[in-house]
Formats: C-alpha cells, structure tokens, sequence
C-alpha cells in the first residue's frame, strides 16, 4: 500500500468478482486527500466531526463520515503547525458475506496475514476471525464483527502508513497519563524509594506497586515512622502523604459521620466519607502543608505539582465544584510567572494548557450532555483555546523530546482548527 492508492487489488479480479461492490469504494480511496477536496466529490455522504471517545490515535479524527450504509471514512490532522484533515482510514462491511473467500483474496494482495491479534483496537470485543496485514507502512484487519441483534457482518479496516506510524505512540501518551494520575508507581514515588527507601523499607513496597488489605499494617507503620522522623523535613512529609493516600479505609462506622481527624506523631490527617468508593478518602492535609510551609524549595515545587493536578480540589469528591480549570489556571499561571526556568515549568505549562483546553471544550458541549451547560463556559473560551495552543507551543518548544510535548504535538491540530477534542481534565464529575 502506498501513500495514494489504498486498495489495488485489479491482480485479483477473479477473486474479487463476487464480492465487487464491497471493494469498489476502497479501491478508489486515495490515502492523504484533505478533507475538503473529498468531500466535493462525494456530495451525499453523511459526515459529522469528532464527538469522542478518543484517547488514541485512531479515536481522535477530525471528520467521520458513512456512504451507502457500508463505507466509513475517517480524517485525521497531525502537523501541530499547519494542521489539515488528511484521509487516513477507511472501514468497509458487508453482511452474509463469506470471510473465506474475503481472506483468499487479501491474502493474494498482500501475503499471508502476520497476526491474529486485535489488543487495543476499540470495539475489537466483537471481532471474530481476525486477521491482521502488512499493507506497505500501512495495515489490513480482516474480521467479522458479532453483536447482540445485529446480523453478522465481514469488515475490512484499513489505516495509511502515517495513521499506524502516530499510533506507535498511544504507549508513551498512556505513561504520560498514568504518570499524572496514578496511586503509585510515579516517578515522584520512585525518587522517593531511591531516597528513603534504605531508612524506611516499607515505602519499597508500598509505593512501588498497588496495595491491598493485607498490606494496612505495613501502611500505619510505615506513616507513623515517617511522621516521627519528619520534623521539618519535606521530603519525609511529602512521602507521608503518599503512603497514606496508597490504602483507604472502608469501615464506614456511624452512619452520621462523614468526617473524622486522626492524629500520629502531632500531625492531624483528615479524611472524608466517599460514598461512591466506600471509603475514607484522605485529604492531603500532608502535601498542603509541603507547599504552603515549603514554597520555592524542590519540594514545595513538587507538593505544588501534585496539587495542580488534583485541580486543587484533595476531596476526591468535587467539593469545591466542577470547574478544577479555573483554579489550575490561575495557580499554575502564577506558578510560571514566579518560575521563569526550572525541572517542572514542561509539566506545569501542559496543567495550565489541559485546563485552558478543558475550558473551551466545555464551551462547545452538545445538548445532550448530562453534566455541562456549555453557555456557562463561553464568556473567554475563543480566549482560552488560543491561550491552550500558546501553552502546548511552549511545552513542545522547551522540552521537545518530552512526554509532555508528545502530548501537546497530539492535542495542537485539532485546537488550531477550532475541532472540539472532548477536553475533561479539568472538570470534575462526582456521579
């Protein structure tokens, strides 16, 4: 498969006599076209721009749009400087059809199939008989998809070289996201085993991996040996925190009670009653003391971050409202403004610009949206997207081989457009 012509496949024509028509339209699709030059010449087909879900490459396209029932093609913008919603996907069915016959002709095209494995691929739940190709830089599934009350049906899922080649980089994004969001297992987690790990040995398991009810004693004990030891000490503070946030307590007790304080070596910890986890949930009272007492120092620096990422809400539970990108802003803009260099500004910037993204997409949520009232959001957000876009440029040009930048190269194409991206970061729904 080259970076023109999708499906050749005139070698096969005997192959292919019976199954004409559902080869037709992917014969004639030319990988690349932008979007407005397609859509000139197929005046009838039924097109809507993104409306989720994302979170891969593949999920977050321009432009969607199904011809004849049977014909799905997908558009996509990847230059974070010039963006143009490019062809890079096509998806054929065809119900009754025989997947034998279908295969013997791929097969002719393009080899053997090199796998049968569809991980990772949405909705591949209801794929059967998968067979995937090598089609040049690009990629062949062939399946038959298998729903409740649907009839069967034989797809053909093609991507271009350039769609499978962004793709690639779905792994890093997702370790960008789980290193923002994670329990444990964080680089700050790992940093601090390196650096207490010796004197306080239950951190090495504690932070290192997930843990479970088996693991509550090792937890109070590691938390009162670091609280003891802490003093004024704000690395110890802040691996305190951690530990204590690892394990929640799901002995609900008085059923009136939805707040209770318990003290280990002077220090008050709070914890509130989730009812939708069935849990205690702690509230941070450790990594706000880190910053508020520990400003300008490495972990004062570090506290703030974490605390920008929970948008300054540690209830867990959306206490101080939905709108977390409100004070992400305008903590991390000062943050950035009393920081002019230094490890976290990468981190902060791309904050700053998730919550400036979150903002404007909020602005442009449909009416049937359970949980945003859009014209709530659209005082400032043309403002907020174009302050998201300075805010990824900054990341992508101060930390270019970054995660981060990775992340704010993904999410520039479709801002620049002004192509809603479903932005939730900064929005909390407790539900």
């Amino acid at each position: 498969m080259n970076n023109y012509t999708f499906w050749a496949l005139a070698s096969t024509a005997v192959l292919l006599a019976a199954n004409q028509p559902f080869f037709n339209r992917l014969e004639e699709t030319k990988w690349e076209t932008p979007y407005e030059e397609w859509r000139k010449s197929h005046p009838a087909a039924s097109c809507r721009s993104f409306d989720g879900p994302g979170g891969t490459a593949d999920e977050e396209w321009c432009y969607r749009c199904v011809e004849a029932d049977s014909y799905e093609t997908s558009f996509y913008a990847f230059d974070p400087v010039a963006p143009v919603c490019k062809l890079e996907q096509a998806r054929a069915w065809q119900t009754g059809s025989a997947i034998a016959e279908m295969r013997r002709a791929v097969e002719a095209r393009y080899g053997p199939s090199d796998s049968d494995n569809a991980v990772g691929e949405l909705s591949s739940g209801f794929w059967h008989d998968v067979q995937h190709f090598r089609a040049g830089q690009g990629e062949v599934y062939l399946y038959r998809r298998v729903e409740r009350n649907k009839p069967d049906a034989v797809e053909l899922l093609a991507r271009s070289g350039q769609l499978v080649a962004v793709r690639a980089d779905d792994k890093r994004l997702l370790e960008l996201d789980y290193q923002q969001q994670a329990r444990v297992s964080t680089p700050i987690d790992r940093r601090l085993i390196q650096d207490l790990g010796k004197e306080f040995p239950g951190l090495s398991t504690l932070l290192a991996e997930e843990a479970d009810a088996t693991q509550r004693p090792l937890q109070v004990q590691t938390l009162q040996q670091l609280l003891a030891a802490a003093g004024r000490k704000p690395e110890l503070l802040l691996a305190a925190d951690r530990v204590a946030s690892v394990l929640s307590e799901t002995e609900r007790g008085d059923q009136s009670v939805y707040h209770r304080t318990q003290t280990l070596a002077g220090f008050e910890l709070n914890y509130q009653y989730d009812a939708l986890g069935s849990g205690w949930a702690y509230q941070h009272d450790l990594l706000q003391q880190v910053w508020r007492d520990y400003r300008d120092t490495e972990w004062g620096d570090t506290a703030f971050l974490l605390l920008e990422r929970t948008g300054w809400d540690t209830s867990g539970m959306c206490e101080p409202g939905s709108d977390q990108f409100r004070e992400v802003i305008t903590h991390g803009e000062k943050f950035l403004a009393d920081h002019s260099s230094g490890p976290l500004r990468p981190e902060v910037m791309l904050a700053v610009g998730e919550a400036y993204e979150t903002w404007w997409s909020l602005s442009r949520a449909g009416p049937n949206n359970d949980y945003v009232q859009p014209e709530n959001y659209r005082a400032g957000a043309e403002t907020a997207r174009q302050k998201a876009i300075s805010m990824y440029e900054q990341v992508v040009k101060v930390a270019p081989a970054g995660l981060e930048a990775g992340y704010a190269r993904r999410q520039l194409p479709r801002l620049k457009l002004s192509l809603d991206t479903l932005q939730r970061r900064y929005f909390c729904v407790y539900d």
